[in-house]
Parts: structure tokens; C-alpha cells; sequence
């Protein structure tokens, strides 16, 4: 609940030695004397104090940026009042540095909004559900654990294993949290915390044959050289390390969830907790990097929403389907007619890969068409997988990028649990992989030359504005094969449109998992209660997608307005992607003073 760093990159570089690295030698601030060792030093500290995030990253722990790989991140309060001092230390010191270059600008105003949205958040710092089935802490373990803790050496192993027993430090302190939240009255609905039991029941098993963190370290330990009396103690240690450590703590966690569950109430909504209404305004101005109010997200989403169904509709009149009282019975209407071998793929694992295959067809179909909309192109790698069957019920699709030492490809990973019929599917692979965030974050990779700190900035809506403006790219230029697959991107759209309504009708408006459920079942033709929890549990984060996508192509418009025929897209695409990603209001600034040279330039060749 209290880490504070968001991770979006991931680097991977190896080590195998012991780590031997003292975090109070590295983590007292000295004043820096230029603001690239600003960003550098606060990078150091930070990685410092959040071990877990520097095995996110794939830094080599006894590296230029050193961290204990044998621990877990210290959540306690006395961790988090440390690091918030060293926090506001870093947001005075930024403020001595004058006389920047125009890049060094673009960064300190980067860097101040990423310290300033923290501190901001200090009042808040314990109000962040405990219990929580999409992001809670049990989840986070078992992904750190099992996707970024990397054994290349029998010191990583060790690690590993010091890591597990680290789980009763981390319970420890998680219950501390939950007690305070208890008595604050900080208690999501009893759904969420139904959820969460039901995961961690299925975490908990006492035969390792089926327990994911010792099935994983059975694994991963494959590779290593090691002796047969070496290999039967790591494995010994590991099983005790389970056993003792991560079983006895998850099965209390779960105990005590239980016993909160009476006082849980079914209202979604921020606004039921201690300044939940503050808070939710925080998020909004944290994920679409505006001072937009809930009002005025609300009244958005409901013009949008009302101009998308109008475009759908117009197509479903094509097809004939026009009977139907609101546009979610047209619309039932027609995903029904969705039948046969056109549509759909075959039941069971075999439809499964087939619904993989296809998405693997739509992305080498994709890739010849990118080079008539941009000048530049990553030449990182990106493919296609399937969501680990194990996370199938809280992970939904999702991107992955590739480790910087290109040991592996980017990955769009398709959650098919159950199997999507073939007209959404290019949208979505557009929108994960190119042009959408694949492409966006391995341009920043390969061509940005950004201070590493970006690596803690997540700023959601320029990336999912970006990701979302490439579904509409595609759209708009032809790439879609038919007025079926066409729909799929507009109903793609409208998604992220009710998304506005519902996630400020919830938080904002007061309204019920209910009405939020039956608004998405009148405006798009389904209801998911998995997407309502997602909202109570992320505010704010599903009003960026749309807000960004906007904004890019409000700057679009106004580039093609004033430039005329000297627009050219692949440069408008070029300014908007050579910073990374970065809050809407700077971006905004880097196109309008882009437009201004090039005006300044159309000028001089007609004189």
C-alpha cells in the first residue's frame, strides 16, 4: 500500500554474488551539484530503499544502483516517513537549479509533478484499500516472486528463499494497515473482500506439487549447475520457507479479512471513506494530468458516449439491426448474429490457439503499414501470449516489455480464459502492441534519451491516450477488414467512454455497483461487476484512457489546421513521442512550440 515507486520499464541485468550493500551507507541525501546528478542521486536512494522495485527493473543489485535482493520492499510507517523526508529533501533541491536548457526544462517539470503528486498523497498514504483482489499485496508478492526475482546463479537462489521468509516482516506490518483501516472504516464491499479470500484459498496449498512460489523456485533452479546434495538443500530450504513463512502468513491474512468481512457495506464509492472526496479528485488530476473536476469527466463521458453509439448505430442499420428499445438490446441483437467459423473460433484449448494465432496473423499484417506513419521504428520485438492460467481470474490483457538486453521480446499478453470473437481482436492487439504501447514505450527505449528516474513516472494518460489515438489511427486509415471488425474498434471506444461516466458515477455521483452495472449493460450491451471492482479499487485510472486520446487529437487538429498540406503525420507522431511519455499540459507545450517553428519555416519558404 505504501510503496510509492510505479514501475513502467523493465531492464535486466544479472547478478550473482552476494550482496553485501549497507542501505544506510546509500541512503542519506547529499546536495547535488548539478540536476542530472539530482535525478541520478534520487534514483539510487529510491531503488535503495524499494528492493522489489529494483528487481522489477532487473537491475543488477550490486550495480551502479545497488539494492538488497534478499529483501522485500520495508512498507512499514517508520520506512514510508523516511523516504517522504527524503522526498521533500529532493523537491527543495529542485528548485535551487536555474539557467536550464530547454530539455532540462521538459525534465524538472517531469520530475517536479512525479515528487509533488507524492507528497500530495501523504494524507492519503493509508487510505488505498488493504484488501484488494485486482492490486493487493498478496498479488504483488506472487508476481515480484514469480516473474521478476530471476535465478541465473545459486545466490539468486538464496535470495529467493530469504525472500520468502521475509513474508512475516511484510504480514506483519499489512496487518498493522488493515487494523488501522478497520478502525477508520477504510473497508471495501464485501465482493472485493470475497475476491480476495477466494485468491488467497487458492495461494494457499499445502501440497507444493501445486504451490506457485515453490513450484516456480523448483523451476528456475532447473538452469543452474549445481550438485545433486546442493540442489536437494535449496530445495529443503525452500520448502521450510514456504511451509513456515509464506503459508501461516497468508492463511492469517485471510483469517482476518474474514473477520472484517461483517463490517463491510456494498457501496463501491471513494466518497464513503475519511476524505474520500479529496482523495478521489487527487487520483483524477494524478491519471489524466489535468485539474478536470468529476463533473466535468462525468459530462465528457456522456457526450462521448452518446456520439459513439450514434456512429455504431448507423453501421448496426446497415446490417439490418434495428429493433430494440435502447442501443444495448440493438446491440445484444448483433453480438448473438455472431456465429460460425467468421466470428468465432472452435471451444476448448483448441479455440485458445487458434484465438493466439490469430492475434500473432493481425501483428505481422500490421507491421509493413507503420512505415507511412512514422519516420522512426523500434526494432525491439514484440509477440504474442497467453496469461498465465494461474493469474487468469485478476490479470486482464496487458503489455510487457522487453528487458533491455533483448534476452526476450516484448510481450502482449491475451488473458483467454474465455475466447474473444475475431471483430474486437485487431483493436485490441493495436492498442497493446503497434502502434499502440508497444510501439510508443520501445521508441522511448531506443530513441529517448530520458535521466533514469522516468523509470518511476507513469504518467496513464499520455501512455493509454496514445495507445487508444493508435486504435483510432488504425481506424481511421483503413486497416480494418470489414464493417464488422470496424465496429469492434468503435465499440472499443465507447468502452473507454462509459468507463468516464461509470468510474465518476461511482465516486462521484454516489451510484450503486448496481446502477454502475446496469448503465454498462444500456450503453454497451454488457455489464462486468470485475470491471466495477477495478474502478472502486483504481479511481480515477479508466478517465485517463479517453482524456489523453483527446487531447492528442486535439493537437493533431490544430497542427493540421495551421500547417495545411505541409502537415506531414510521421513528424506530428515524432514530437509526440521523442520525450516518452510525459503529462498532458507539457505535451501540449512541445507541440505548440514545434508548430511555431514549423509556421516560422512555412513563412520563410514562401518569402
Amino acid at each position: 500500500m505504501k510503496k510509492l515507486l510505479v514501475v513502467i520499464f523493465l531492464f535486466s541485468l544479472l547478478s550473482c554474488q552476494g550482496n553485501e550493500i549497507s542501505i544506510s551507507e546509500v541512503n542519506q541525501p547529499g546536495k547535488p551539484e548539478s540536476i542530472e546528478q539530482l535525478f541520478d542521486d534520487y534514483f539510487k536512494i529510491a531503488i535503495a530503499l524499494n528492493p522489489e522495485t529494483g528487481s522489477y527493473l532487473g537491475l543488477d543489485s550490486e550495480g551502479e544502483y545497488p539494492f538488497n535482493q534478499s529483501k522485500l520492499t520495508d512498507r512499514s510507517e517508520t520506512a514510508y516517513k523516511k523516504e517522504i523526508k527524503i522526498i521533500k529533501q529532493y523537491r527543495s533541491w529542485l528548485d535551487n537549479f536555474n539557467d536550464l536548457t530547454q530539455q532540462q526544462e521538459i525534465e524538472a517539470a517531469i520530475f517536479r509533478l512525479y515528487l509533488d503528486n507524492i507528497i500530495k498523497k501523504v494524507p492519503f498514504h493509508r487510505s488505498d484499500y488493504v484488501i484488494n483482489c485486482n492490486f493487493g499485496l498478496h498479488i504483488n508478492l506472487q508476481t515480484i516472486m514469480t516473474e521478476y526475482h530471476k535465478i541465473y546463479c545459486k545466490q539468486d537462489a538464496l535470495d529467493y528463499i530469504s525472500r520468502l521468509n521475509d513474508f512475516q516482516m511484510i504480514f506483519d506490518n499489512l496487518l498493522i494497515d488493515m487494523e488501522y483501516q478497520k478502525k477508520e472504516g477504510i473497508i471495501p464491499p464485501r465482493e472485493i473482500i470475497d475476491r480476495t479470500i477466494d485468491e488467497l484459498d487458492d495461494m494457499i496449498s499445502e501440497d507444493l506439487t501445486e504451490n506457485i512460489f515453490y513450484t516456480d523456485f523448483v523451476k528456475k533452479i532447473e538452469i543452474l549447475n549445481l550438485s545433486e546434495s546442493e540442489r536437494n538443500a535449496l530445495l529443503k530450504q525452500a520448502e521450510s520457507a514456504v511451509k513456515e513463512s509464506v503459508l501461516p502468513n497468508l492463511q492469517n491474512f485471510a483469517d482476518k479479512i474474514s473477520n472484517i468481512k461483517k463490517r463491510a457495506d456494498d457501496i463501491p464509492g471513494l466518497w464513503k471513506i475519511p476524505g474520500g472526496n479529496k482523495l478521489y479528485q487527487h487520483y483524477l488530476n494524478v491519471h489524466t494530468t489535468t485539474d478536470m473536476t468529476p463533473e466535468e469527466i462525468h459530462q465528457l463521458g456522456l457526450k462521448e458516449v452518446e456520439r459513439i453509439q450514434q456512429e455504431i448505430l448507423q453501421r448496426f442499420a446497415e446490417l439490418g439491426f434495428t429493433d430494440g428499445k435502447t442501443y444495448g438490446k440493438i446491440k445484444g441483437e448483433y453480438w448473438n448474429s455472431l456465429q460460425g467459423s467468421k466470428y468465432t473460433f472452435s471451444y476448448g484449448e483448441t479455440g485458445k490457439n487458434q484465438a493466439l494465432n490469430y492475434y500473432l496473423q493481425i501483428l505481422e499484417e500490421t507491421k509493413p503499414k507503420l512505415k507511412n506513419y512514422f519516420s522512426k521504428l523500434p526494432q525491439t520485438e514484440v509477440t504474442v501470449k497467453r496469461v498465465p492460467a494461474h493469474k487468469e481470474q485478476f490479470t486482464g490483457a496487458h503489455y510487457k516489455r522487453a528487458p533491455i538486453d533483448g534476452s526476450e521480446p516484448a510481450a502482449f499478453y491475451a488473458n483467454l480464459g474465455w475466447t474473444p470473437k475475431k471483430p474486437g481482436m485487431a483493436t485490441l492487439l493495436y492498442h497493446e502492441t503497434i502502434p499502440g504501447h508497444h510501439l510508443q514505450i520501445a521508441y522511448a527505449m531506443e530513441f529517448c534519451n530520458v535521466p533514469i528516474y522516468r523509470n518511476f513516472t507513469h504518467f496513464t494518460a499520455f501512455i493509454e491516450g496514445w495507445a487508444l489515438y493508435a486504435e483510432r489511427l488504425a481506424f481511421e486509415n483503413g486497416w480494418h477488414k470489414d464493417i464488422y471488425s470496424e465496429i469492434g474498434y468503435l465499440e472499443s471506444e465507447l468502452y473507454r467512454a462509459v468507463r468516464l461516466v461509470v468510474d465518476t458515477g461511482i465516486h462521484y455521483k454516489k451510484w450503486t455497483r448496481t446502477k454502475a452495472y446496469n448503465y454498462m449493460v444500456s450503453n454497451l450491451g454488457w455489464g462486468s461487476y470485475g470491471d466495477i471492482d477495478r474502478y472502486t479499487l483504481w479511481p480515477g485510472q479508466a478517465c485517463a484512457y479517453k482524456i489523453g486520446e483527446l487531447k492528442i487529437l486535439e493537437l493533431r487538429r490544430k497542427a493540421k489546421e495551421k500547417l495545411g498540406n505541409d502537415f506531414d503525420i510521421k513528424e506530428f507522431h515524432e514530437i509526440v513521442l521523442k520525450n516518452g511519455a510525459i503529462p498532458l499540459d507539457l505535451l501540449e507545450k512541445v507541440v505548440n512550440t514545434w508548430l511555431k517553428k514549423q509556421l516560422s519555416r512555412v513563412s520563410d519558404n514562401i518569402k
